[in-house]
């Protein structure tokens, strides 16, 4: 067996596609660079935490991320088989649709070897991979099949751990304890667990649900509820018939009991299974997208019995639960070719499977916590891939549940994403909103007080003198400095149409956050003016829209004080704007706008990283107007 040469330093003499890379998707890079930063540019060891949601693009940027910040081997983390496959099958260089080759990033340069760990990998074997992936039970120090015992401390310089929410029990901190020299990077696209631990590190990066809906990477979500004319419930074996109420009042029975014997119950089964039919049907109709339904039931006898409501409505199904194990990769495989159009799963397939054609999330289990719900319903989110989808319903997802199963608190956590992406997709529509300067800035705002002085007039360039007493090696290196420097300035000022100033700030800027880790100049100005136009349209007036409950398409804004009267400098913003989404984030540019005291298109760099943080000051005061307008404590 032949095995390519290990090369240490492989990850920093690789340079891969990234930046600008247009086959990336916008939080993929920017989770890069936002990990690049943390490493190299800010020095810190913290261990780093990514939230991306389901459907994004977590594989892809775990295989991007050593790039240029891995000092060595890198070791992937999984929490469970299916995911463990997932990533191997996604970044297996002797895959011709891996993600290197498929997204360009690697087109034209060496793919880094990968291998998969188990007991049966000799460790000469291992000292040859820059990349090693293994699931977390193969962590485990207590077996002498361990990794822990089979490499020394020192054998990883990057850990990458994915559905990081797992990464507080125990197995998963010793690993990172025996691995301590090593730099942690944890993803994940459900930052919250149901024991309430919170996961260790700094959050450097996350993209927001509601971004990934508005931009299509997700699909978006409606949530089905079946709501019986009359529920009747019967007790200990008793043919007595009590109603929901009866049943609180009288029994002393709680919403778990209920929702526990609505699930076991064979006729409201049927109900939410034919409701997911209906759906199925519809989706497929004047539509080629293989969609299916994917189901969660509690145990593995309750699958049995949904699979045998669903084969009588004529549909292929699988199922999949602790016991088929060894069948796994083939029921996989009829899902992937369409052999199969239900699946129903018993806690088996609740994260990390990825399989566009999922689109009917059927709940036939109550769920009390919000992390299973959440990656449940994940499992529909992924979006079809671009070209296939012919209709608009094609990228709607759909929940279908039970009323009585009280799953609308778990639901709420879709809607207000769900909300926001309207808002956002509302805003993306609106394309003057940062192009408010017809207001002419005050006189004040534009003129220096004068004092009475003096003048004073010049003619000629002029020119200055300098002393040197020494002419030594440092000032001949001072000098081809400078020199260099004048030809960066001058390739940043044509590059970007900027003035000299401008320009020569990002070249400082750059200067100063050692080369090793910085952005490229022209990248660097591109993501900060982007930073501050994202937070307004796409995460801060989304946000208040949906916490404040104001309607978007509405008016009454424009009577909020901020707005409103001859005393505020903003009054003109109802005027150009006739709709509450777009005079906030005109509200929010106007203030940036009188703050720098420059039309946008005259900010440099300098200004929109102060307006980026002079942006939370707004939002404080933004939010104490609203409260007292809308008359909330």
């Amino acid at each position: 067996m032949t095995l390519p040469r290990y090369n240490p330093n492989y990850f920093l003499s690789t340079t891969p596609n990234i930046d600008d890379n247009e086959e990336l998707r916008e939080p993929q890079i920017e989770a890069y660079q936002a990990a690049r930063k943390h490493f190299l540019i800010d020095k810190s060891r913290e261990d780093a935490v990514i939230i991306l949601p389901t459907g994004v693009g977590k594989t892809g940027l775990m295989g991007i991320l050593p790039y240029g910040i891995s000092e060595g081997r890198v070791l992937i983390i999984t929490p469970q088989l299916t995911i463990k496959d997932t990533v191997i099958d996604s970044l297996d260089p002797e895959n011709p649709g891996n993600f290197w080759i498929k997204r360009k990033v690697l087109e034209s340069r060496p793919l880094p070897c990968l291998i998969e760990y188990d007991s049966s990998v000799p460790k000469w074997v291992l000292t040859s991979a820059s990349i090693v992936v293994l699931n977390i039970h193969k962590l485990q120090g207590r077996l002498e099949s361990s990794l822990l015992n089979q490499v020394e401390s020192d054998f990883f310089d990057m850990i990458i751990i994915d559905e990081a929410h797992h990464s507080t029990a125990e197995t998963w901190k010793n690993a990172i304890k025996y691995f301590n020299k090593a730099k942690i990077i944890k993803v994940t696209g459900t930052p919250f667990r149901s024991d309430g631990q919170k996961i260790v590190g700094k959050e450097i990066y996350e993209y927001l649900l509601s971004r990934a809906m508005a931009n299509g990477y997700i699909k978006s979500l409606d949530n089905i509820t079946y709501v019986p004319d009359e529920l009747h419930l019967t007790i200990d074996g008793d043919d007595k018939l009590y109603t929901v109420e009866q049943v609180f009042e009288l029994l002393k029975r709680d919403e778990d009991w209920i929702s526990r014997s609505v699930a076991y119950s064979e006729e409201c089964s049927r109900k939410v299974a034919w409701e997911s039919v209906k759906l199925l049907k519809k989706k497929k109709k004047n539509s080629p997208v293989p969609h299916k339904i994917i189901a969660v039931a509690i145990s593995i006898r309750h699958a049995e019995q949904i699979k045998a409501i669903y084969q009588e409505y004529g549909l292929s199904t699988a199922v999949i639960h602790s016991e088929v194990e060894g069948e796994i990769q083939s029921i996989h495989k009829d899902i992937e070719t369409n052999r199969v159009q239900v699946v129903i799963n018993v806690m088996m397939l609740s994260e990390g499977y990825d399989h566009p054609y999922l689109s009917i999330a059927a709940i036939f289990r109550p769920f009390r916590t919000l992390l299973p719900y959440v990656q449940f319903v994940g499992r529909v989110l992924r979006a079809i891939p671009e070209g296939e989808a012919v209709k608009v319903e094609d990228n709607i997802a759909e929940i279908v549940s039970h009323k009585n199963l009280y799953l609308d608190e778990l639901w709420e956590y879709f809607k207000i994403a769900s909300e926001r992406s309207n808002t956002i997709k509302f805003l993306k529509k609106q394309k003057d909103i940062e192009e408010n300067d017809e207001e002419p800035l005050e006189k004040g705002e534009r003129e220096a007080y004068r004092q009475d002085y003096g003048g004073a007039e010049e003619s000629g360039a002029g020119s200055v003198t300098q002393d040197t007493l020494i002419r030594t090696e440092l000032i001949q290196k001072r000098n081809k400095e400078f020199k260099d420097k004048q030809k960066k300035i001058k390739d940043v000022q044509d590059l970007l149409n900027l003035s000299k100033e401008d320009a020569e700030r990002i070249i400082d800027e750059t200067n100063t956050k050692e080369s090793k880790g910085s952005l490229r100049p022209d990248q660097h100005f591109k993501k900060v003016r982007k930073d501050v136009n994202i937070r307004i349209r796409e995460e801060i007036v989304p946000d208040l829209i949906q916490r404040f409950s104001i309607d978007r398409e509405g008016v009454d804004l424009a009577k909020c004080m901020l707005l409103f009267g001859q005393r505020t400098k903003h009054s003109w913003i109802p005027r150009r704007k006739s709709n509450n989404a777009g005079m906030l984030a005109m509200l929010f540019n106007d203030m940036l706008k009188r703050k720098i005291g420059r039309k946008r298109d005259d900010w440099g760099p300098n200004d929109f990283e102060i307006a980026d943080r002079y942006t939370d000051d707004i939002l404080a005061l933004v939010e104490k107007n609203l409260k007292e307008f809308y008359n909330l404590r």
